[in-house]
């Protein structure tokens, strides 16, 4: 209904006019006043979306341009104009019909998924981005992005009409931070985007240091039959890790001579109960890390030299030895005896050898030998 008082309304016209609008399309609304007293100042344009432009002209039609770029452009739209009545005040018109515009949404967002479920990868390792669309026939055409810029160099892209794989095959550092992708549909001879996936983030860390390898007996020198522990220290625990001992380069199976193993965290020992014999050797560690279900291992820890010793036969040495010394000790003993017989000055003359000393008379014994 018409306002009393007021100017009559405008006419308002589209270009193009079609059911439904793309995202893209150019719009053209023309408003028209129609003739009247008073100086024409100019027109109004406004949307339900709430969006309004005030276009100063001293002519009675103007032609309001504008892209679409979404839902957010469609709704109702129409126009006023303002005239300076003859008590020089402005005064706007009654507002024009409306044009009801309907805007085709966005296709929807596709679902972006990465090889590694946590996001975190090691350098050198690929990452691999699959970009997967709802069902649809139309013609499509896939895109990633890494912080919203389209990648497009050092990635091999391979599509269909749902989905899209983007394959880097060696990270770095670089690749760090969050990935998205989106798909374009040709409709209507125009390529119209979807919007864009949910984010995924990825973190690419620098590869694993050689762990550490220790040993007890600190100085690598034990007995066989005495315990000998080796233990390997990774350089961190950011991912599920599993460890290798190795002698002059050969890993240690699993329970070798009795040997235990335990780990805890980023730490792993191995344990001899006894060490076995000629066991000796460069003995060195390694560590593998679970990356997205790929074991990636690390570089071995420096060798040590372990030297398993022969059992001591120290007990049979020293009974021997001990058995030596008193064979010595008796000797000197009976050489001191037979040393003092002789300087105690008693001579037997006339005794000759094989002579019985029972019956030697006493008469040849000279006083002065007594």
């Amino acid at each position: 209904p018409s306002s009393p008082g007021l100017p009559p309304p405008p006419n308002i016209t589209v270009t193009p006019e079609k059911t439904q609008y793309l995202i893209g399309d150019t719009v053209s609304i023309q408003c028209a006043a129609p003739s009247s007293e008073g100086k024409f100042q100019g027109f109004q344009f406004s949307g339900t979306s709430g969006w309004a432009v005030d276009i100063r002209t001293a002519k009675r039609t103007y032609v309001y341009r504008f892209n679409i770029t979404g839902p957010m452009d469609g709704g109702s739209h129409a126009c006023t104009y303002t005239v300076i009545n003859k008590f020089r005040r402005p005064v706007r018109s009654q507002e024009s019909k409306s044009i009801i515009i309907s805007v085709k949404d966005h296709p929807p967002q596709p679902t972006l998924a990465l090889n590694s479920s946590t996001g975190v990868t090691i350098e050198g390792q690929p990452l691999v981005f699959l970009c997967t669309a709802p069902a649809g026939d139309t013609e499509r055409r896939f895109y990633f992005y890494k912080r919203k810029v389209k990648v497009i160099s050092g990635v091999e892209l391979t599509s269909g009409d749902t989905e899209a794989q983007l394959r880097v095959a060696e990270s770095n550092r670089n690749h760090s931070g969050n990935f998205t992708c989106g798909y374009e549909e040709k409709t209507e001879g125009r390529w119209i985007p979807s919007y864009r996936s949910q984010a995924v983030r990825v973190l690419v860390k620098e590869a694993a240091s050689a762990p550490r390898l220790g040993v007890d007996p600190p100085t690598g020198v034990v007995s066989e039959d005495y315990p000998l522990r080796l233990t390997c220290a990774a350089s961190r625990d950011d991912f599920r890790l599993r460890f290798h001992f190795y002698r002059n380069g050969v890993e240690i199976p699993p329970g070798q001579a009795g040997s235990k193993t335990g780990n805890v965290g980023n730490f792993s020992e191995l344990l001899f109960p006894q060490s076995p014999k000629r066991f000796s050797g460069k003995f060195s560690c390694g560590v593998e890390e679970d990356v997205g279900g790929t074991w990636v291992p690390s570089p071995r820890s420096e060798a040590v030299d372990v030297t398993v010793k022969a059992r001591s036969h120290l007990i049979p040495l020293v009974a021997g030895c001990t058995a030596g010394v008193v064979t010595l000790i008796l000797g000197l003993l009976l050489a001191v005896c037979l040393c003092r017989r002789r300087r105690g000055g008693v001579h037997w003359k006339g005794l000759h050898n094989k002579d019985d000393l029972s019956t030697y008379p006493m008469a040849n014994v000279n006083s002065s030998d007594i």
